[in-house]
């Protein structure tokens, strides 16, 4: 048995285009930008026949999933357990700034190595705080579709954020870890543990 989770970063918000940290207190939703971004990918995703659509609790994943799933007619599942990283004091702050005030930690976010996964700002979460929160999530959605459905193969949409995506793929191996607004990662589970698949759409 196989399950496959395509992790979808939320479209732009006009924070993002502002080139601000954010994290999970730091909300905002989808600008112009970003609802057509959703929408083209929605298109592409159709084709996955995606079973079941997890989202982050924040607005903008919300926005994000609710596109995905009218397009797609597929249900939504919302989980807080998807919520980006909370970044502590450099949340909402310009992205340039936290590396002038913060660059230790600010560079190991945006290279995480398991090395450091302990890494993190002051009052916010590590990458081992976020692994403890994501992995029990996709653990019991694997369980289900083995115990419950018994089918061979099951296709997840996740739609989080770049934070968690990029820990998700430096923990399985991936050096240096990116992902844009709307790219998806596809990452795989079976008895033998979860596999790096690549990026979808390139």
């Amino acid at each position: 048995m196989k399950t496959n989770f395509y992790f979808i970063r939320h479209g732009q918000t006009n924070n993002n285009a502002l080139q601000l940290w954010l994290g999970k207190g730091s909300d905002g939703v989808l600008n112009e930008q970003g609802t057509l971004q959703v929408k083209n990918l929605a298109e592409k995703l159709d084709a996955l026949y995606i079973e079941r659509l997890y989202s982050s609790d924040l607005q903008r994943a919300l926005q994000t999933s609710a596109i995905i799933s009218s397009r797609c007619d597929i249900p939504i599942f919302v989980r807080p357990a998807l919520s980006e990283v909370d970044y502590g004091v450099a949340e909402g702050m310009p992205i340039q700034e936290v590396f002038e005030r913060y660059p230790a930690v600010a560079n190991l976010w945006y290279k995480p190595n398991p090395q450091h996964f302990d890494n993190h700002f002051e009052g916010g979460e590590s990458s081992w705080d976020v692994l403890q929160r994501v992995f029990p999530l996709l653990n019991s959605i694997f369980l289900y579709q083995k115990t419950k459905l018994h089918f061979d193969e099951w296709r997840i949409g996740i739609v989080s954020h770049a934070g968690i995506i990029c820990t998700l793929m430096a923990a399985l191996g991936v050096k240096e870890p990116t992902i844009d607004n709307c790219e998806v990662v596809h990452i795989t589970l079976d008895d033998e543990g979860y596999q790096y698949q690549g990026k979808l759409f390139q």
